[in-house]
């Protein structure tokens, strides 16, 4: 008894030992964070002044101050998040002698699934589908935001359990399959959200692939998957995403089904290598539908031309960088996860709105990360940035 009681001591000494110090937030990161921020919102107030004023009875900057309410909210979760300690997520809370046993990645994926799930009874969109939930204060929101963190949290902690085994097919494939399915058939088949279930499907994979899992198999059980996308797609009804395909084309019917996309590209054309100068966008004012949403970086591109929309590729990329600077040297594998899953879930999706701008990529609502108008989906980035930063503090960056 007394020899075990030893080795216990002794092993936890070690692991304590081991453990890193905390460190300060990474700078680098923070700065490119803030930038984005700053840009986000004042260029969301000038592409959306015109909309808000018809929207609330002649209130130009409503859209502005619920979005930097919402900024404030995210940066004090943000701050609190890169405070605490980011591994307590996957800590196992045990009740009644450890006859339950849970952990907070596993409850918020519950959660979030839940939510995403009671959308079938949420707010319906002019095309039909049901996306959003009413809550107090927010008037709607959009829970797969919150489904997007809680997948790349969970897969995270569960890659980091199941480290020395993650290569068998059962574990590093079966298990997050069923998953998926899950996710595929609310996405798909509830919430009819084509562009989220594709980003979650590609934040899954990227953080399968860094987990290390078994790659010989990936190929039967991807061909699966797409097939079980596409009867779920069909099911919801596939005139809604066959019609994004067909007129992506802004020539291809200007006065009607490419509408959007025709006045993306004049506001885009127009701006030339300069821009017209900040606030000077005329595609603002009703001409281009969802400036202030999906199409904020076509309105950024009118007002600071070529150069200015370079400039937030650019920033966009430097985020990419550092991110997987910081990923590349966590202090531990669920650390490395996290942050590749976070830094690819804003890269990516900044990546598929600039798409959807240019009119390379079907049109099917993807949001700009940062300069997008929505509070919830700018706090949660906001509380991602937290748990990013978060790993920073224990990571070993020079």
């Amino acid at each position: 008894m007394e020899q075990a009681n030893v080795k216990s001591a002794s092993a936890s000494a070690v692991k304590k030992k081991n453990e890193p110090k905390r460190g300060r937030i990474d700078m680098p990161m923070t700065i490119i964070i803030l930038v984005l921020l700053v840009f986000g919102i004042t260029m969301m107030f000038s592409a959306g002044h015109a909309q808000s004023y018809v929207d609330n009875d002649g209130d130009s900057f409503a859209y502005t101050v619920k979005q930097v309410t919402a900024a404030g909210i995210g940066l004090a979760g943000m701050i609190f998040l890169c405070c605490i300690d980011y591994k307590f997520l996957r800590h196992e809370f045990k009740w009644f002698g450890g006859r339950i046993k849970f952990t907070l990645a596993g409850l918020f994926l519950v959660i979030t699934l839940i939510l995403n799930f009671l959308c079938i009874f949420g707010v319906e969109a002019e095309a039909g589908q049901k996306r959003w939930l009413k809550v107090p204060l927010f008037n709607t929101f959009q829970p797969s935001d919150f489904l997007k963190v809680g997948l790349i949290i969970y897969l995270s902690y569960y890659i980091h359990k199941h480290t020395h085994d993650i290569r068998r097919f059962s574990v590093g494939i079966g298990k997050p399959a069923l998953l998926f399915l899950v996710v595929a058939v609310i996405m798909g088949g509830i919430q009819s959200h084509l562009s989220g279930l594709l980003i979650m499907t590609a934040i899954c994979a990227v953080i399968l692939f860094v987990g290390g899992i078994n790659m010989k198999p990936v190929i039967p059980v991807a061909v699966l998957a797409a097939v079980a996308i596409i009867v779920v797609i069909s099911l919801s009804g596939f005139d809604y995403f066959g019609d994004r395909v067909a007129y992506m084309d802004p020539l291809s019917d200007p006065s009607y089904k490419s509408y959007q996309n025709y006045q993306s590209a004049l506001a885009i054309g127009s701006g030339g290598i300069w821009g017209k100068g900040f606030g000077n966008s005329t595609q603002k004012y009703h001409y281009l539908p969802f400036a202030v949403n999906d199409f904020v970086f076509s309105i950024l591109c009118e007002e600071f031309g070529l150069v200015g929309g370079l400039t937030v590729i650019l920033l966009f990329v430097l985020f990419v960088m550092r991110g997987f600077v910081i990923a590349s040297n966590a202090f531990d594998r669920f650390g490395c996860l996290l942050a590749t899953g976070i830094t690819f879930h804003i890269g990516l999706q900044a990546l598929l709105n600039i798409g959807v701008c240019l009119c390379c990529i079907p049109n099917t609502g993807i949001s700009m990360p940062f300069f997008s108008y929505g509070g919830t989906a700018l706090m949660i980035q906001l509380w991602e940035m937290g748990l990013l930063l978060s790993v920073s503090r224990y990571a070993h960056l020079k």
